[in-house]
């Protein structure tokens, strides 16, 4: 069968495992009595299929008694099983036996140390576990987690999209099960709270007014999304509170039902930003990296049994794809955006994570889709769906690699237009698109351009269970200055500015946006075609440095589009301010002042 997103066939493929580790596995010994015991591995499958299927192995290594500086695991299959596809080693397979040598950033094991790898495989007749693992030639002590009886390979069906959700608060959590097809991940159940977002809240809170705390406290218990922006957010490093590892040993401990994850490390990412803050670069072999010391690290994480009964949604890559269309625009594009474009380095990357994520059954895949304001002219639109099909095309399992799509994130679009819901509605005679904000731009507002998004996919041979999800995190435009009526002017362009909820001066404004307000919370099903309205970007977080002053010693440049006093690149025929927020801090650093406008200006109102 095809190891592949289809979400069907997902939740075929999670049949239960394994008991925890130091429960009911089975503990052998070496293979000789008297060699000393150096090394302990512990084997864990989940298998599908009845006289022959496919399997994913976790394997984790541990050195009980001296470092490890570089290492080579071998063993042997008993049966007929091969090797299909492996991470975190490089892996070759002869005959029956299999060889997984450490790569650069494993290779270093200190005593008591872990490394955590893994594969997929295939099996014919019988799926018997290894057991001569060895390290280096030294025969290890096996853990053995027991898989239980394989299940029946699946026929692919379609799924019905979701339905709505009776009410905008979020399921009450329940045990998810993961031998039970699951259509949308965000249904039933609640998300991971990420306890570092909770402390910067709370740090707000204890700087406001007792009203604005109550506020700000009650929403301590949202769940936001985990963005991963380069390999140390993953395997740990300087100024890194929280790993990967983690967050998921925490989401665990909450008993979360789904962990929202961004992966956000291509390399030369942001290509059209002037100071992208990218860690990785092509010229200096960052696509050998991302694979192997980013998404393979984060593959095998995921993969581990003890997270088998976690929803994991993973974000794939922010505006990265729309970047290669509008970065290389005749009038518009940038010379890295334009080399990115010619390397392919970022289709490699997203096919990549792509094929490395899709086979994990508790992990789902939305891959960004732009917004409104970015993608919704009609040529961008077009050129969008096909690099998006082409894309997933190109990966191993096709177009069963892809669960979704997301859209908006880290964006203002919002949700609705309650007072201009018509794009091809007059106004004195001329069509609303051709004022001045929307610019021949038929998507006014993200769920729309979302649902068509999804509509035109699914029109191009993508899975018809493919689902969205749209980041609501500062999309509100609440309080004072959101409109409460239609416009009654007969001036095309004010009545427009007068009628619109996105009170940005230009919908290309897009770094810390005063006025903007908290969205709708995370729920799940809003209405059919969404997985789900969720907070991607964490409310609070600076989208970059916003000037006139930098920190003390900071080498960053103020990026324009951050910069309150600059303006946007001319937008038909007219120059707009950037609208941004006053002494923004760096990229990711908590920013107290948009936090408590946030919170002011949510819609609907706290």
């Amino acid at each position: 069968m095809t190891f592949g997103g289809n979400r069907f066939l997902r939740g075929l493929l999670t049949a239960v495992t394994a008991t925890a580790l130091g429960g009911a596995g089975l503990v052998l010994g070496t293979t000789s009595a008297d060699a000393a015991v150096g090394c302990k591995v512990t084997y864990a499958t989940t298998q599908w299929g009845t006289s022959s299927g496919g399997f994913t192995a976790g394997v984790t290594l541990t050195s009980i008694d001296e470092s490890l500086n570089g290492w080579k695991l071998t063993f042997s299959f008993p049966g007929s099983q091969r090797l299909t596809q492996g991470w975190s080693a490089r892996w070759t397979q002869s005959a029956n036996h299999v060889v997984a040598e450490s790569e650069t950033w494993n290779g270093s094991v200190p005593p008591g140390g872990s490394v955590h790898l893994g594969f997929n495989g295939t099996w014919t007749g019988s799926n018997p576990p290894p057991t001569d693992f060895a390290v280096n030639g030294v025969p290890c002590q096996v853990i053995l987690i027991p898989s239980p009886s394989p299940s029946p390979s699946p026929s692919p069906s379609p799924s019905p999209s979701p339905s709505p959700s009776p009410s905008p608060s979020p399921s009450p959590s329940v045990s998810p099960s993961p031998d039970v097809q699951v259509d949308n991940p965000f249904i039933g159940v609640t998300g991971y709270v990420d306890p570092d977002w909770a402390a910067d809240v709370e740090s707000s809170a204890a700087k406001v007014d007792d009203a604005t705390a109550g506020k700000m406290r009650g929403l301590k218990r949202t769940s936001t999304a985990v963005w991963l922006d380069r390999i140390a957010d993953v395997t740990g490093g300087s100024g890194v509170t929280r790993t990967l590892k983690d967050h998921l040993d925490e989401a665990v401990r909450q008993n979360a039902g789904y962990v929202t994850l961004v992966l956000h490390d291509l390399p030369d990412r942001d290509c059209r930003s002037l100071v992208s803050n990218a860690e990785l670069h092509e010229a200096q072999g960052g696509l050998n990296r991302y694979r192997t010391e980013y998404v393979d690290a984060i593959a095998a994480l995921l993969a581990r049994p003890e997270y088998r009964n976690l929803r994991v949604a993973t974000v794939v890559e922010p505006k990265a794809l729309i970047d290669l269309i509008v970065g290389t625009n005749t009038s518009t594009g940038t010379f890295p955006c334009q080399q990115a474009q010619q390397s392919g380095v970022y289709l490699t990357g997203i096919r990549y994570a792509l094929d490395r994520l899709a086979p994990l059954p508790n992990v789902y895949t939305y891959l960004d889709a732009a917004n409104a304001s970015l993608a919704g002219w009609d040529t961008n639109f077009t050129q969008l769906t096909t690099l998006i099909t082409e894309t997933v095309r190109g990966t191993a399992a096709g177009m069963n690699s892809l669960d979704g799509i997301a859209t908006n994130v880290a964006d203002y679009v919002p949700l609705t237009e309650p007072f201009l819901p018509d794009p091809n509605g007059t106004v004195a005679g001329q069509q609303l698109i051709w004022s001045r904000f929307y610019d021949w731009n038929p998507h006014f507002d993200e769920r729309d351009y979302a649902l068509a998004m999804r509509g035109a996919l699914v029109a191009k041979g993508l899975p018809s269970s493919l689902g969205v999800v749209i980041d609501t995190s500062r999309d509100g435009w609440g309080g004072p200055g959101r409109p409460t009526a239609v416009s009654t002017s007969l001036d095309l362009n004010t009545y427009v500015d007068q009628s619109r909820v996105d009170r940005r001066p230009s919908r290309g404004a897009t770094c810390n946006q005063n006025g903007a307000g908290l969205g709708t919370r995370p729920v799940a099903a809003p209405v059919p075609g969404v997985d789900a309205y969720l907070w991607i970007k964490r409310p609070g977080e600076s989208d970059g440095a916003g000037g006139p002053i930098l920190p003390e010693g900071s080498d960053r440049l103020v990026d324009r589009v951050c910069d309150p006093k600059g303006n946007l690149t001319p937008w038909s025929d007219t120059i707009r301010p950037t609208n941004a927020l006053p002494n923004a801090p760096l990229y990711g650093d908590w920013h107290h002042e948009q936090f408590v406008m946030l919170v002011n200006n949510a819609y609907p109102a706290l």
